[in-house]
């Protein structure tokens, strides 16, 4: 079951001291209407009871989608390394490997959202970083004028695979990448089962290494 509790905040507005419900596990199986939650960061998000602010908590949790075998722990940045000993190391939780569980990390409630809709729409997350590379090269190229800070992967009204621009937290606009995808799929051939990968923080950065790794062969 999913697991919580309650911790003392302070109101950064009105200084007011209330109780802030955080989730340490959340386990989509046993408690579904949890991922909504999760999926609208609900989960951190904190109202205070006198002045009315809501403000945003981050704070580390682990996204356990059972039923498809899906593991995403969400970590401070400094806490990355310990947690991949926690999935992968001597004393890990359990054989991931014989369970087939597909693992991430990731640093942010925006990346552990991504994370959860690119599984869902049946995506390699892998892939889809090097779909972003493209994207921003095309944007780049033909919008040389256009600032944005970062893509993220959703799937619009229709159901339409797309990346979203941001540019300072807001969003800007938004590209089709169906194509894309396809064509990235088709150069990513030597990429292991996404489920046999041990590689499970997956980002812009562990994209670019792969490339830079592929290029010195």
């Amino acid at each position: 079951m999913s697991r919580h509790h309650i911790e003392k905040v302070t109101c950064p507005s009105c200084h007011h001291e209330g109780d802030f419900e955080l989730w340490d596990s959340i386990n989509t199986a046993l408690d579904p209407e949890m991922k909504e939650k999760v999926l609208n960061k609900s989960i951190f998000l904190y109202t205070c009871p006198s002045c009315g602010e809501t403000f945003r908590l981050n704070y580390p949790t682990l996204y356990h989608q059972m039923e498809d075998l899906i593991m995403i722990y969400l970590v401070s940045e400094s806490e990355v390394e310990k947690t991949y000993e926690m999935f992968y190391g001597e004393n890990a939780l359990f054989d991931f490997r014989t369970e087939k569980y597909l693992s991430r990390i990731v640093t942010s409630p925006n990346q552990l959202v991504e994370k959860i809709q690119i599984f869902d729409a049946g995506k390699d997350d892998r892939i889809m970083e090097l779909v972003k590379l493209l994207a921003t090269d095309s944007l780049l190229e033909n919008n040389p004028d256009e600032e944005f800070d970062e893509l993220r992967f959703a799937v619009d009204d229709d159901g339409t695979n797309i990346l979203v621009i941001i540019n300072k937290g807001e969003t800007t606009g938004a590209v089709d990448i169906d194509d894309m995808y396809e064509f990235a799929s088709s150069h990513c051939t030597d990429f292991k089962d996404l489920r046999d990968d041990e590689d499970i923080v997956i980002n812009r950065e562990w994209i670019l290494n792969k490339l830079a790794e592929a290029e010195n062969e």
